[in-house]
């Protein structure tokens, strides 16, 4: 494919993530009749209180002057536990926003019930992500970077285990955060997403961090071969990568795959390495 129409490619199915909402919500049903939310433990805070079953209670914190919101789920096993614990930011898609529907569909709550660490689901403001202007000083990562900090003063975190997933917008997020914050992010594993920008500008990331990139190959919102070139570059850019192309899957979470389990597999064995 000659290098016009490999870019238009791109950034037209690129675009549509930022244009189209109807498989991101496709995607918080795609599960339906198996979506019980995990047992949530209420935030050691002030800002947050434990919502009715069932439900995932609106936690803020102050960024810049402004609140932004966020769910957490803290197992009790990480309360009782005196050593520090793992921490994994989702990121949810589109017009999906963290109130019950990431937790939903994704399960990454089951997950860290069942595990052992915590799951923060950040929510975007006017439900996107902002993946257009990679500056870092954009209030999307200075939210991580404050909600990590924040956390960090309330739990005992695993500061060699912080781990980042995204949906669809959110996983187009999290290729961009970890370019910029790969000194603090053990791992990334991106899902239903491509890298947006980092495809034109390129990832330059001071470290190499591991990558496990997810893609349904019947996705028609974001097309397969965004995750292909994905891998591609980060293997090119020396990232050590796994990848995972789920047969017959559209723009859904890959609950089919058993794909949390082979996630926190995956992130379990790549703790950050401080000599990297």
């Amino acid at each position: 494919m000659p290098p016009m129409m490999n870019t238009h490619r791109h950034f037209g199915t690129w675009l549509c993530v930022l244009t189209l909402a109807c498989a991101a919500v496709h995607a918080a049903d795609a599960d339906k009749k198996d979506d019980t939310p995990a047992a949530e433990v209420p935030a050691r805070s002030s800002g947050g209180s434990g919502g009715e079953a069932g439900t995932f209670p609106r936690l803020t914190l102050d960024v810049d002057g402004r609140q932004r919101e966020y769910r957490l789920i803290v197992p009790k096993a990480v309360i009782e536990s005196k050593k520090p614990t793992p921490i994994l930011f989702a990121f949810h898609g589109f017009l999906v926003d963290s109130k019950d529907v990431m937790p939903r569909y994704t399960k990454l709550g089951e997950l860290g019930e069942k595990h052992g660490f915590i799951v923060v689901f950040p929510n975007a403001l006017d439900r996107m992500w902002q993946v257009v202007d990679p500056d870092p000083r954009k209030p999307d990562i200075a939210f991580f970077d404050a909600l990590l900090a924040d956390l960090g003063k309330r739990y005992d975190l695993d500061l060699n285990r912080v781990y980042v997933t995204g949906m669809s917008n959110g996983a187009f997020f999290a290729n961009l955060l970890a370019s910029r914050r790969s000194e603090v992010i053990a791992a990334i594993a991106p899902h239903s997403g491509g890298l947006g920008m980092l495809y034109f500008s390129g990832i330059d990331a001071k470290r190499k961090y591991p990558v496990m990139i997810v893609h349904g190959l019947d996705d028609r919102l974001v097309n397969i071969q965004q995750a292909r070139d994905a891998r591609d570059r980060y293997v090119k850019a020396g990232h050590e990568v796994e990848y995972v192309e789920v047969e017959k899957l559209g723009h859904f979470w890959a609950h089919r795959a058993d794909i949390n389990e082979r996630m926190w597999r995956f992130f379990e064995t790549h703790p950050m390495r401080r000599q990297d």
